[in-house]
């Protein structure tokens, strides 16, 4: 089976930043469908549940304004895109997006100034104007990337009750109520996590079946599983290395994913240059460190199954280059095909619905 995917990457001024793939899930061959070439800097994307829209969080350069950028809104069209609207998320610039499961809301984060906001999404797909928006505050104690909040990532809980958002400059999960009351985000009191210090919480990822979330920690290569209690009462089980023992290099976590099965979860490292995996008990929700495979490029920022499960799609940023990787669904580990497309610093991967 054939099945198409999108790719967003940090091009800078080249065109082609947003590209349309198609994977063939019996062999793992990848071949390009067709590109936008006014599609500048898409750092995350999200696609509609009804295979129709596909949403990008772009990002340009500074310039007399600053950074600026918002959200794009495209229409599938095949193999092509074709941009609706674009959205600011003024003042600031989005690094991450997602859809609610309804599909009714678009939540972003912004890690500069730590902002984090929604958006209303129509039937025709295009955005309401933002709902509401949010700047965090405070500072966590890696001086480095802690001088500041930093929001990285936003996703509704599986009920769309509420907003879940990492700030990895506050070692925090903080959570909203969805619904936006007198046009502000409110915060949910005794709901969220707080991570260890210096761990710095990157992505988050609920279980499709279980009332279990996995939150990645970029600062300390670690991942955290949670248990969901409702109301985005978030409850720790176990925290997990994603490197080998001794390891001393320098590496930062990246992406976390659940697979399609529900059995595995897997997250990346920048540096190390690995992809860690865990199996599943959904029963107690522990992981269990199975593999951790070095790949065949540079600076994994993100990757994606394919929907069997059988490969994932890996984006080695400073290889430039996209890559297909095997999946052992009873080891855990990942081998490299043959099949790799080059592409410039690829940030971002979502398969069409």
């Amino acid at each position: 089976m054939k099945r198409r995917f999108y790719v967003g990457s940090n091009c800078g001024d080249a065109k082609a930043g947003l590209r349309v793939f198609e994977i063939n899930s019996d062999t793992g061959m990848i071949r390009q469908l067709g590109q936008v070439d006014d599609a500048v800097n898409p750092i995350f994307l999200a696609a509609s549940a009804n295979g129709k829209f596909l949403y990008a969080a772009q990002q340009v350069a500074p310039g007399a304004e600053g950074w600026t950028g918002g959200v794009a809104v495209y229409a599938v069209k095949g193999v092509n895109l074709e941009k609706l609207a674009e959205y600011p998320c003024a003042p600031t610039v989005p690094c991450h997006l997602s859809l609610s499961h309804s599909g009714r809301q678009l939540v972003w984060a912004e890690y500069r100034n730590a902002w984090t906001g929604v958006f209303a999404v129509g039937r025709d797909g295009l955005l309401g104007g933002p709902q509401a928006r949010i700047q965090h505050q405070g500072h966590g104690p890696n001086p480095a990337r802690q001088e500041a909040a930093h929001c990285h990532c936003a996703v509704t809980t599986p009920d769309d009750g509420c907003i879940c958002v990492c700030d990895l400059g506050l070692d925090q999960v903080v959570v909203y109520d969805a619904e936006v009351k007198d046009g502000a985000l409110h915060r949910v009191e005794g709901a969220g996590f707080q991570s260890v210090p210096g761990a710095g919480p990157r992505h988050l990822v609920f279980h499709p079946a279980a009332d279990l979330a996995f939150l990645v920690t970029e600062l300390d290569s670690t991942v955290v599983s949670l248990r969901h209690r409702g109301g985005g009462a978030l409850e720790a089980i176990g925290t997990y290395t994603m490197l080998p023992g001794g390891y001393a290099g320098e590496t930062k976590a990246a992406a976390i994913k659940i697979s399609p099965d529900g059995r595995w979860v897997l997250a990346s490292n920048r540096g190390h240059d690995s992809v860690a995996a865990y199996s599943l008990d959904a029963a107690t929700g522990r992981l269990e460190l199975k593999a951790i495979s070095k790949l065949g490029g540079v600076f994994p920022r993100d990757f994606e199954f394919t929907p069997d499960g059988k490969f994932i799609v890996v984006g080695h940023k400073l290889s430039n280059e996209v890559a297909v990787y095997a999946f052992d669904g009873a080891a855990g580990e990942l081998k490299q095909t043959a099949n790799t497309i080059p592409m410039i610093k690829p940030l971002c991967f979502v398969f069409a619905r």
